[in-house]
């Protein structure tokens, strides 16, 4: 009854012990299994129960290693623990298994049984596989990390390990790291509450600290970031070396100030907008130039800046960098005041890493001094045009003079004192003389006149330049003549001094919009050491003093430092050319003269201008030389002209007077004609204008046939194509037409009498 009973206790104890277990006789069959067995191995009793243990599950259990167990290290043992086999089920797959047996007395006196015990440790096996890869893992990382690591243990913070880059980055070798706390490694973090740092880095899993100084063992210093890191038992204490980074961060943090210092000092407006047109980025010159903060700015799209009129034309241009990548706009900005400036603007697309188009940047440039300059350029070509028709109209009409000058003064010659034709006569020469001045004018206005140096009166040149100036000026202007009440005679070009008073009086009514009053006046002006020393220009001795003044809006101190600047104007694009007052600057200098202004604004302005009074006994020898006599000669004379009528002009007055005249129509006619007659022409008259060939071709042909021969050239023209210095250098001399028959046969006679 016992040994049942043990049997009942001992085959419920097999049935509810956890783990798998598998009784067996000494024949290796099964005697009894546990519930565990049976569910987790998906086995029945009645295929378990009495079968071979090779043979269960159709030889599932047929394994190699539990034979080792059951067959040879077993009965040697008795007893044998953590067995370890391995095995692919068909049912349940591949199990680990930790196998424990033991050889036991079933009951007293009777045989032997076998307990074997299975623990499947498949699960414990993967995860301790897991585990050690995952400490292998860390050791790799722990070891090639570029960042220098030490671990702390959590109870005062010494350093348990440091790893190779913590040995490299402070110089420590691991075994000087072991035992120390952070502060003795030169990183000066607060550890003195190291559990209240523990505690934070159990919260939060992680502690930065940044930028924080290191001083190494070596004594240098390095910038750092550091990081304190849970490991469970350990505390993770990363060191990365900020050095470089910081160096590189303060690099381009100052290559960024150079840019933006560079971009703001640019007279040019630099931008990037987005693709919507959007602000992105602009320098101070946007600021300045259109008026508005950056905040109004950046609250804007490109096409705000711009009139009505232009924005669609704007919105265009970035359409087309858009699609093209690039594009140049001219357009008028507006800015926050209302102003309205031009600008060129140049723009390119902006490309990502990936060549998308992410943005427009671009620079606008400010061309109003261009456009100015472009529109006195056009004024000063379509004035030269002016100035060369006018020169061409000059030339022509001079010899239409030059022929009733001519005869004219041929006619009066034969009239006798009383003759009533004489008077009338007379009106019609005083005529010529005013139809020569006009064209001497014509040729002052087209930079095509010569510049005759002789004395003149300053009054004089003043009240015949009146009615003209009286012309010039609108009716709402008063004008008025202050001169002085004796002669103001100076060495001067009358065409140039007139020039230069009307440029002045132009200028004055340009500044009297609303009305006002003109005044010229002329004194006698004496200038001594101490006015010189005082104004700092001029030469003592005594000066024709010309005053224009008006009532004009005047200028201020600025402008009047570049009033005489070419190309310097106060007013409008197309309004003025700027040269006006550089001219007569230039004009009045070469005359060995001065010009100032006095102005201020609102209260109007004050042109002075001196020149050098000459004396009275120059004078006195112009007039003398005015009234010589002229004398007759018998020389042979070729006269080369292209008019019929100065032509025939020209012979008669030679002629008269005893000279041989030889005519040409052109200018090969007069080499043709020259050359038939070499040996006994004293003399060449070329016009300087002629067909086929000018005179100045003619005169080369000439001297390199005979290039003693002398030359008189004529023209109504100014030497352009032969200057003073070639005339000089090859012998020849010049007379402007109109000329009085008088005057050349004078001209004539001096040159031959060399």
């Amino acid at each position: 009854m016992v040994e049942i009973l043990k049997d009942q206790i001992f085959h419920n104890i097999v049935s509810t012990i956890r783990e798998s277990l598998l009784v067996l006789d000494l024949d290796l069959k099964v005697v009894l299994a546990s519930r565990s067995f049976y569910d987790f191995f998906k086995a029945k009793p009645e295929e378990t129960v009495g079968r071979l243990i090779y043979d269960l599950g159709n030889k599932q259990w047929d394994i190699p290693k539990l034979r080792e167990l059951l067959e040879n290290i077993l009965p040697e043992k008795i007893a044998f623990d953590n067995y370890e086999v391995e095995h692919n089920f068909p049912i349940i797959g591949r199990r680990i298994m930790l196998l424990n047996a033991r050889q036991i007395e079933r009951a007293m006196g009777k045989e032997r049984i076998i307990l074997l015990a299975i623990e499947d440790i498949t699960a414990r096996s993967q995860l301790e596989d897991l585990v050690e890869e995952s400490e292998s893992r860390y050791r790799r990382i722990f070891e090639t990390a570029t960042d220098g690591i030490v671990l702390l243990e959590k109870c005062k913070g010494h350093i348990v390990h440091a790893n190779p880059a913590a040995e490299k980055m402070l110089g420590y070798s691991e075994a000087e790291y072991i035992g120390k706390l952070l502060e003795n490694i030169g990183v000066p973090i607060d550890m003195n509450d190291f559990p209240a740092i523990m505690e934070s880095l159990n919260k939060s899993g992680i502690l930065n600290y940044e930028n924080v100084p290191i001083k190494t063992k070596s004594g240098q210093n390095i910038d750092a970031d550091v990081y304190l890191v849970d490991r469970a038992k350990l505390a993770q204490c990363n060191i990365r070396d900020v050095s470089e980074k910081k160096q590189a961060e303060k690099i381009l943090k100052e290559e960024k100030k150079f840019i933006e210092n560079a971009l703001n000092t640019l007279q040019d407006i630099f931008f990037v907008i987005d693709l919507k047109g959007g602000f992105l980025r602009w320098n101070k010159t946007m600021n300045a130039v259109t008026g508005y903060t950056d905040n109004e700015i950046s609250l804007k799209k490109a096409v705000d800046f711009f009139h009505e009129k232009e924005k669609e034309r704007v919105s265009g241009s970035i359409l087309k960098v858009i699609e093209e990548g690039s594009d140049h706009v001219e357009a008028i900005m507006v800015t926050k005041d209302g102003r309205k400036i031009p600008y060129a603007f140049n723009a390119s697309i902006l490309r990502d890493a990936q060549n998308k188009p992410v943005g427009i940047s671009g620079v606008g440039r400010d061309i109003t001094d261009n456009q100015r300059l472009e529109a006195q350029l056009r004024h000063a070509q379509k004035m030269e045009a002016v100035g060369t028709l006018a020169g061409g109209i000059a030339h022509d009409f001079n010899n239409i003079l030059n022929v009733i000058m001519g005869y004219g003064n041929m006619v009066a010659d034969t009239l006798e004192t009383g003759n009533p034709a004489m008077e009338d006569m007379n009106e019609v020469l005083i005529a010529a003389d005013r139809a020569a001045d006009l064209t001497r004018r014509l040729l002052v206005f087209s930079r095509k006149d010569i510049v005759t140096m002789m004395p003149v009166d300053i009054n004089e040149i003043i009240l015949g330049l009146k009615k003209m100036l009286g012309r010039i000026i609108r009716e709402n202007i008063e004008f008025d003549l202050e001169l002085a009440d004796m002669p103001l005679k100076v060495l001067a070009d009358a065409g140039q001094i007139e020039q230069v008073l009307i440029n002045l009086a132009v200028n004055s009514k340009d500044a009297m919009l609303e009305g006002g009053r003109l005044t010229i006046s002329t004194r006698l002006q004496k200038l001594n050491d101490q006015y010189v020393a005082a104004y700092g220009y001029g030469k003592p001795g005594p000066y024709a003093l010309i005053t224009v003044a008006d009532t004009g809006q005047g200028m201020d101190a600025e402008t009047q430092k570049k009033i005489f600047e070419p190309f310097f104007t106060t007013k409008g694009i197309g309004e003025g050319t700027g040269l006006g007052l550089a001219i007569s600057y230039e004009i009045i200098k070469k005359h060995g003269g001065y010009i100032n202004i006095y102005s201020e604004p609102g209260q109007g302005s004050v042109f002075n201008i001196y020149l050098p009074l000459i004396e009275e006994a120059a004078s006195r020898k112009k007039e003398k030389e005015a009234t010589a006599p002229v004398k007759h000669g018998n020389e042979t004379i070729l006269v080369a002209e292209d008019d019929a009528p100065l032509r025939k002009l020209a012979t008669i007055v030679l002629e008269s007077f005893g000279y041989k005249v030889i005519t040409a129509v052109d200018g090969e006619d007069a080499i043709a004609k020259f050359l038939e007659n070499r040996e006994r022409i004293s003399i060449v008259i070329l016009d300087m204008i002629m067909p086929k060939k000018n005179g100045k071709e003619v005169g080369e042909a000439i001297k390199q046939v005979n290039p003693g021969i002398k030359t008189l050239f004529m023209s109504g023209y100014t030497m352009d194509i032969i200057k003073g210095k070639e005339l000089s250098e090859a012998g020849s001399d010049f007379i402007h037409k109109p000329f009085t028959p008088k005057d050349f046969l004078i001209k004539v006679r001096e040159i031959l009498d060399r």
